[in-house]
């Protein structure tokens, strides 16, 4: 595989059988996203199994991510299921979740927004837009400044409100208590806005990875100190431009994905990214330039969500952003790696820096990061170097953790006593997958000795077939 952005594809109804799950995988998925948002336990274990499955006949590493639903905001039911707001109407928002209609509109945890006159409540994730005008018992009024049709549950925002909500709720509770109980390879934490949130989901998520998903102002606020709780972060820009505006948008995701990747976090680029693949079998023109940007802006993984979960086009919307990748991984313009990765004086981040500055001034074709955690290979992988980087790792969880990585290649390698023995180990399967021919140099980062989390400190530049003819020409010696 000559691409190096991952790809996200959200399973949903469009693609709830094993052969369409499979011909995601053949097609280039990476990582598979579970949104618990939708769906039921039965459905998504059923999906994570086909997942593996999949993963294992196309001899490829698929991670499973659990993305849980957070404290979303939803308006109540309406008569028929739906109601028009138009333009002008004086109408009534009251808190709560019970049948309203075009005169008064339920809309949850309004009462803890503290709302008061000239504030702005977004109905139907955003596009219909209330100014309040006064508080009313139970609720405000206010009149509709911008109208629209809003259905039953669509999502509501109080922009510049601070909720003071829990982010994990008694839904996400289970739902976190289910993933760890499969299995899931990351979880995506939805509407944090402080590192108190990312500990809260882990108390229940277990040893797994976090990402915390940006989508409100206050979590711009607070991500220096997100990110250094979290794992990595997404730009969730549906619910994060409802909050912002649409105009702060690609200088937020560039400001955000340059964070992310000098902390040395997983970076991830979502929602509405070949939207229009939903019901077509071609990306516009602005799809496809904003897939690019994301590349360009150094994102380690783009992700299609309505596109792959209930779309005409699923296995489709996976090869148009695969071949998008690829064309702008060909850019000069993309954004240059972090001068040094997370906190100053990290060996590990060293010596990663190193290993992909020794690859790009040889030319080598190929790194190999030996690793348990996944932590060497993510460390060289933000350093962005032109050489595919080949993460061998004796750990199953770890092996599927990395398919989300930037130009990673995950590779199993069972557990070695002694690092010359791993490196023997590693320059057999070079040789016989055919990813190297014997005399190729590459550059080898490793923590030693091996199975033990001491933090990457070697680096090795390495001749493939030099360990096996050393062992050849000693058993010569012997004879």
């Amino acid at each position: 595989m000559s691409r190096q952005t991952k790809i996200i594809a959200t399973l949903g109804p469009a693609v709830a059988t094993r052969e369409m799950i499979g011909a995601l995988v053949a097609a280039g998925m990476d990582v598979a996203r579970l949104n618990f948002s939708h769906g039921t336990h039965e459905s998504h274990a059923q999906w994570l199994w086909w997942v593996r499955e999949a993963a294992e006949e196309h001899e490829r590493a698929v991670a499973v991510l659990q993305d849980i639903q957070g404290p979303r905001i939803r308006v109540g039911t309406f008569p028929g299921g739906a109601v028009e707001l138009h333009t002008g109407a004086r109408i009534t928002l009251l808190d709560g979740d019970d049948m309203g209609s075009a005169a008064r509109v339920f809309v949850q945890h309004l009462g803890a927004a503290g709302l008061g006159r000239g504030d702005r409540v977004l109905l139907a994730d955003g596009l219909i837009e209330v100014r309040v005008t006064r508080r009313v018992a139970g609720g405000v009024a206010g009149v509709v400044s911008q109208g629209g049709l809003v259905s039953d549950h669509k999502g509501a925002a109080f922009p510049g409100a601070h909720l003071g909500l829990p982010v994990v709720t008694d839904k996400d509770r289970r739902d976190l208590a289910f993933g760890r109980e499969l299995g899931v390879d990351l979880v995506a934490a939805s509407f944090v806005v402080s590192p108190e949130d990312i500990a809260a989901v882990r108390r229940v998520a277990g040893d797994v990875p976090v990402i915390a998903k940006i989508e409100r102002g206050a979590a711009l606020e607070n991500l220096e100190a997100i990110l250094a709780a979290a794992d990595g972060a997404m730009v969730a820009r549906g619910d994060l431009g409802v909050e912002i505006g649409y105009e702060p948008l690609p200088r937020i995701q560039k400001e955000v994905l340059a964070a992310v990747n000098a902390v040395g976090g997983i970076s991830i680029t979502a929602t509405e990214m070949l939207e229009s693949m939903t019901a077509s079998p071609r990306p516009t023109r602005a799809e496809v330039t904003d897939v690019a940007n994301a590349v360009m802006d150094g994102s380690d993984a783009v992700m299609l969500s309505a596109e792959t979960a209930i779309g005409r086009y699923p296995v489709r919307a996976v090869e148009a952003m695969a071949a998008i990748c690829e064309e702008a991984e060909k850019s000069p313009a993309r954004a240059a790696p972090p001068r040094f990765v997370g906190e100053p004086g990290s060996f590990p981040s060293a010596v990663a820096r190193a290993t992909a500055e020794a690859a790009d001034g040889l030319g080598l074709s190929l790194v190999v990061a030996f690793t348990e955690t996944g932590t060497t290979a993510r460390l060289v992988s933000k350093y962005r170097p032109t050489a595919r980087i080949l993460g061998f790792t004796p750990r199953p969880e770890t092996l599927r953790r990395m398919a989300v990585l930037w130009g990673v290649v995950p590779v199993a390698l069972p557990r070695r006593s002694s690092t010359d023995d791993m490196i023997r180990a590693a320059d057999r399967i070079l040789l016989e997958r055919g990813l190297a021919v014997p005399g190729d140099r590459v550059a080898m980062a490793a923590g030693v000795p091996p199975g033990r989390d001491l933090g990457t400190n070697l680096l090795k530049l390495h001749v493939v077939g030099e360990a096996t003819r050393g062992i050849q020409r000693r058993a010569g010696r012997r004879r």
